[in-house]
């Protein structure tokens, strides 16, 4: 580190945040508001300047990459006696750099099953607006979705060309049969698949 920088930092702070994911970074801004307030933001992982960061095909380059903490499951004997992958981001975004761009929230009864173990505050209902308050939704506005946050949220543009093709682009078009569909998400349940 130049030394002009390193002497520029303070020898306290007020706030320390470790991981700046999109959470990490959502808090520290909230918090370095406040001109009184000192907030260190402490990233163990790189920028997020992988080009396969930025595009939504790009997560499978991603995942077990040195952008990734590469976490896996203890063996499951329910599979074999196999691990899972866990990929947890190693970069400036956290996870949200690795997971082809995807924005998801945790759903209602998990967070209503947090409450009832006695968890107050963590209902559905009461972590809603917060999520609204760090949600800039570019579409229509709805009780499900914000406006003026720090995250940009926006459903699947209209198709463009890809740099280079998705792996099994014939996805979608496999689900169908099967009866998976696309569906707008307006739901309360965040969901954005239709089983038929």
């Amino acid at each position: 580190m130049k030394r002009a920088i390193r002497d520029s930092i303070p020898s306290s702070f007020d706030y320390i945040i470790v991981g700046a994911g999109a959470t990490g970074c959502v808090l520290a801004n909230r918090l370095s508001q406040n001109p009184n307030c000192r907030v260190l933001l402490i990233e163990a992982g790189s920028r997020d300047r992988a080009s396969e960061i930025h595009q939504p095909g790009g997560l499978f380059s991603l995942w077990g990459s040195e952008l990734d903490w590469q976490h896996s499951t203890e063996p499951q004997a329910g599979l074999g006696g196999r691990s899972i992958l866990l990929s947890q981001g190693k970069v400036l975004g956290g996870s949200s750099s690795i997971n082809a761009m995807i924005y998801t929230r945790g759903h209602r009864r998990d967070f209503d099953h947090w409450k009832r173990l006695g968890n107050e505050g963590w209902g559905y209902d009461e972590v809603l607006p917060y999520f609204l308050r760090s949600e800039n939704f570019l579409g229509q506005p709805s009780q499900y979705h914000g406006i003026g946050g720090e995250l940009t949220v926006q459903t699947c543009p209209t198709p463009r060309k890809l740099p280079r093709p998705l792996p099994n682009p014939a996805a979608p078009l496999a689900m169908a049969p099967i009866g998976i569909s696309m569906v707008p998400n307006k739901s309360a349940a965040q969901v954005c698949i239709r089983l038929q």
